[in-house]
């Protein structure tokens, strides 16, 4: 495929994934190692090189700058097999804000390693939200490695939410961790994950709260069907005086699928609060045979209900 081609199918597939992107939103859209197009916006800084196996960039958020539109970040690659691995940091300065939409898209991948590695700053009163869309084929078992480092100053707020339930997950190590260091600060990450098949799907959350009166949620809604695996484990960490924190996780099995839940409270400060709740369990037979009986096939009305419990 050509550039062009290539350019205008991921587009295609990421607008029907998530918020479409302009010509005129800031953005960078990588398909394999070629950066195909690349755009900054006034308050937005962007440096990105091409390495062997993928891209190595930068962004950063000018202090004070607001973004209004979110920055695009689209990593895909239309071939079968291959692997693609990208090292990026994102620093919002004090005071920004800015809302980072990342589309990962391998529709066709059967054989393939797609890796992440990211390191983000979230300055003094500075604000930002990341979504992080999958978009795979029906088949395959595609190797999804994402490893994600967060920092928050002082009245800083970090939201990420990753989800991966379009098309098979294939193998699936997700690693966040985010350090609220900062008076105030706040950091919330939410996981939604759809196993099927023979798929294992391997969540870990961690938040350590050691700014005063920090806050953090750690969240995670995984399905499990046929003979697919999942585990979740979720740390929050009270480290300072008046900080609160709370590790929710649900898990839903059908099948032949296994799970497993590991909520973690720590507290090494004696004002900190730290709950958690973990629940294991299997869609209702009264919800499938009420769907199955307006004529959905049993997979059909499973996919119905997982849609709402992921949405």
């Amino acid at each position: 495929m050509n550039l062009s081609n290539e350019y205008m199918s991921l587009i295609e597939i990421a607008e029907k994934a998530g918020e479409p992107i302009r010509t005129d939103d800031a953005h960078v859209i990588v398909h394999a190692n070629n950066i195909i197009a690349a755009k900054d916006i006034p308050g937005l800084e962007i440096d990105a090189e091409e390495t062997e196996f993928g891209i190595r960039a930068s962004f950063t958020v000018k202090a004070g700058a607001v973004l209004k539109k979110p920055v695009h970040l689209c990593f895909g690659h239309l071939g079968k097999e291959g692997k693609q691995i990208i090292e990026s940091r994102i620093v919002l300065e004090e005071g920004a804000k800015a809302k980072f939409y990342s589309h990962c898209i391998f529709p066709n991948a059967v054989k393939f390693l797609h890796a992440m590695e990211g390191d983000i700053v979230v300055g003094k009163g500075a604000d930002m939200t990341y979504e992080e869309v999958h978009v795979h084929g029906p088949e395959g078992k595609i190797e999804v490695r994402p490893l994600t480092r967060v920092v928050v100053d002082e009245k800083g707020r970090y939201v990420s939410n990753f989800s991966l339930i379009e098309g098979r997950v294939g193998i699936l190590y997700l690693d966040v961790e985010v350090d609220v260091v900062g008076w105030l600060g706040s950091a919330e990450i939410t996981s939604k994950v759809y196993g099927k098949y023979d798929d294992i799907c391997n969540v870990k959350d961690t938040i350590r709260l050691s700014g005063e009166k920090s806050s953090g949620l750690a969240k995670a809604r995984v399905v499990l069907k046929d003979n697919s695996f999942g585990k979740f484990f979720g740390e929050v960490q009270g480290a300072a005086d008046g900080s609160k924190g709370h590790v929710d996780c649900t898990e839903i099995v059908q099948g032949n699928a296994k799970a497993e839940a590991v909520p973690v409270v720590s507290v090494v400060h004696p004002g900190a609060e730290i709950t958690h709740e973990a629940a294991i369990g299997r869609i209702a037979n009264e919800k499938l045979w009420g769907l199955m009986a307006k004529g959905l096939t049993e997979n059909e009305a499973i996919d119905v209900i997982v849609s709402g419990l992921l949405r």
